[in-house]
């Protein structure tokens, strides 16, 4: 699941801040599957929508800025460690990969360190973060309302704003908010290899905790146990990934079990 895909004649490649960036065909896929329920609903908001076509466009666009953001915040983390990577954004996703040392004092250590390991991994829910709190920044300052910020309204006390009269601006803005929290929220869960299940094994490591991996992977599997009866309950097939994610950290488990 988490492997960078084969090259493919159809993958749109450019240079952002310096950093060779791949998206994968499927990956236009995987944001029109998830965003088409979303991109009628929306249409239905109010009676001059655009039209569910460019919703979806819409919602595209978002995911591929957001998860962009996010991988980003691993890359410029692994920069400052003195590590190159390239991104790709992929069906699943997307990943930061690390190519090569770029410094001679990154090149010195070989490899990163838990205390170095555990910022790259955080950066990229951080980054998707400080974008989502920017975005209900300006979705406050313009009097935008937004269904992915109810809670904000909440935390703050502030009233909800009528719908514009087009909804493009309430779409735009949550169409980036959604992956911006959810997205991040659901990399920080602690399920291996997350960026959650990651920070949790470099914190682990720090604190010279014996069998680091195998502890990080138990609490994986009853993480992702959990999360998928959950998901399970509520409908729908989002619980099947974390089955998914279950199965990996049991195999895993398998795997790193003691040797007598």
């Amino acid at each position: 699941m988490f492997q960078e895909p084969p090259l493919s004649s159809y993958d749109w490649q450019f240079r952002i801040f310096g950093f060779r960036i791949r998206v994968a065909w499927g990956f236009w896929v995987m944001g029109a599957v998830l965003g088409w329920d979303w991109a009628r609903w929306m249409d239905l908001l109010v009676d001059n929508s655009p039209g569910p076509a460019i919703l979806l466009a819409v919602w595209i666009l978002g995911i591929f800025v957001s998860i962009l953001v996010h991988e980003l915040g691993h890359s410029f983390a692994m920069r400052h460690y003195g590590i190159s990577s390239h991104i790709v954004l992929y069906h699943f996703g997307g990943l930061a990969i690390p190519s090569s040392f770029t410094s001679w004092q990154g090149a010195r250590q070989r490899r990163v360190g838990p205390h170095e390991q555990l910022v790259i991994s955080a950066a990229g829910p951080a980054f998707q973060l400080i974008l989502a709190a920017l975005l209900i920044a300006v979705g406050f300052a313009a009097k935008i309302p937004m269904s992915e910020a109810g809670f904000a309204y909440q935390w703050f006390g502030v009233e909800r704003p009528p719908l514009p009269d087009s909804i493009l601006y309430t779409a735009t803005l949550d169409a980036l908010l959604f992956p911006s929290i959810w997205w991040a929220l659901l990399n920080l869960l602690p399920i291996y290899p997350l960026d959650g299940g990651q920070i949790l094994h470099q914190i682990l490591l720090i604190n010279n905790i014996r069998d680091a991996l195998r502890n990080t992977l138990w609490v994986s599997l009853g993480t992702s146990i959990a999360v998928a009866l959950f998901m399970a309950q509520r409908g729908g097939l989002g619980w099947i990934m974390f089955a998914w994610f279950a199965m990996n950290s049991w195999q895993a488990l398998q795997y790193n079990s003691p040797r007598w």
